[in-house]
């Protein structure tokens, strides 16, 4: 009689084989490897017992493995989205509606940094805006890498973030400076080399506690197990959106499917460029391979020397913020307002003023 080849898991002994590995972790790392499910408050306890100073890193890599070999659930994800925003180092704000824009990364279509972009078009039309951010770690450029080529001091200290937040009415939170208690993790995680919980975890743990979001991810399954963790953290509004021909922003390709979370309500949608009357055109022609490449392509289009499909795509995305955000309702003027955004050198000013307040001394 032929069994699975795993099926001797079930039969070994949940003991560890020695007295160096029995460790907190090692409980779920057992059970992760059996592929079991973690309840909110167990997946709690595992995330805190993950980011301990002495944390086995041997057994830190596997949990982190066979997590995402398992396939992480919503409640997994909201159990350790929650001590991860505990552990944050959090920053005040008078400002009671603003949001986050942000990618997941590893998306097969690729591109500038669209959400980069569309937060300074964003916030040049009226809407306040919490960018929680890291360097590139599946990608070629994340957000912090851009965001340094154009001049943005990104290590700042989390009090200057506050004051930018608070006074620019924009702010960038680097993420190691907000959560020190996962660089351990981080680093294990770069050398392993693969997608894993912490590239969906961030976006879930705004240090600002940001009450909208606008959240790109790279794989339509992640759709709705990020939606439902976000209903269980109790987020205001946010849409998780992925574009049909794949990338982890509204596209402008094609149709995008959004996810859109109020409260603990889920209910799901499609948007096209047309709805925001915006021409439906071609993105190959936008990837790019550097920081510095991305830079120059949000520089133009911020200047309006850019007024093709780089211009679109971020006007798309920064109208479905302001759509979020509550500025307006309806998806033409809602771009429009964007437009106005770029054209008015409003955009331009929230990048400069957030150049300047990062880069006081």
């Amino acid at each position: 009689m032929f069994m699975s080849k795993t099926q001797w898991l079930f039969a070994a002994p949940l003991s560890a084989t020695n007295s160096k590995a029995d460790t907190p972790l090692f409980p779920y790392l057992n059970r992760l490897i059996r592929g079991e499910n973690l309840e909110v408050d167990e997946a709690s306890d595992f995330f805190r017992a993950l980011t301990e100073i002495n944390a086995n890193p041997a057994q830190v890599a596997a949990c982190l493995t066979a997590l995402t070999a398992k396939g992480e659930t919503a409640s997994e994800l909201a159990g350790m989205a929650r001590v991860m925003r505990q552990q944050a180092v959090k920053i005040k704000t008078r400002h009671k509606n603003f949001i986050d824009l942000a990618g997941t990364g590893s998306s097969i279509a690729k591109t500038f940094n669209v959400s980069t972009a569309a937060a300074f078009v964003a916030a040049g039309a009226g809407l306040v805006v919490a960018k929680h951010g890291n360097r590139a770690v599946m990608s070629d450029t994340g957000s912090a890498d851009v965001l340094a080529k154009l001049g943005v001091k990104i290590s700042s200290e989390p009090a200057v973030s506050q004051t930018s937040l608070n006074g620019a009415g924009i702010c960038f939170m680097f993420a190691p400076k907000f959560h020190p208690t996962l660089r351990r993790v981080g680093d294990i995680r770069r050398a392993l080399g693969i997608r894993t919980s912490l590239n969906l975890l961030g976006v879930l743990s705004n240090p600002a506690n940001a009450p909208k979001q606008l959240i790109g991810v790279w794989h339509p399954s992640l759709l709705e197990p990020m939606a439902q963790a976000l209903a269980i953290l109790g987020t205001k509004k946010t849409w998780v959106v992925h574009g049909a021909d794949g990338l982890d922003e509204i596209t402008l390709a094609d149709e995008t499917i959004v996810v859109e979370v109020t409260g603990t309500e889920v209910r799901e949608f499609r948007v096209a460029p047309e709805d925001f009357k915006l021409q439906r055109g071609e993105i190959e022609h936008l990837k790019t391979e550097t920081p510095d490449e991305s830079a120059e392509i949000i520089r133009a289009v911020l200047s309006s020397k850019r007024r093709d499909e780089a211009r679109s795509l971020v006007v798309l995305n920064a109208a479905a913020a302001l759509i979020i955000g509550g500025i307006v309702e309806d998806p033409i003027h809602a771009a429009r307002l964007a437009e106005q955004s770029i054209d008015s050198g409003q955009a331009q000013n929230k990048l400069d003023r957030l150049i300047q307040t990062t880069n006081k001394r």
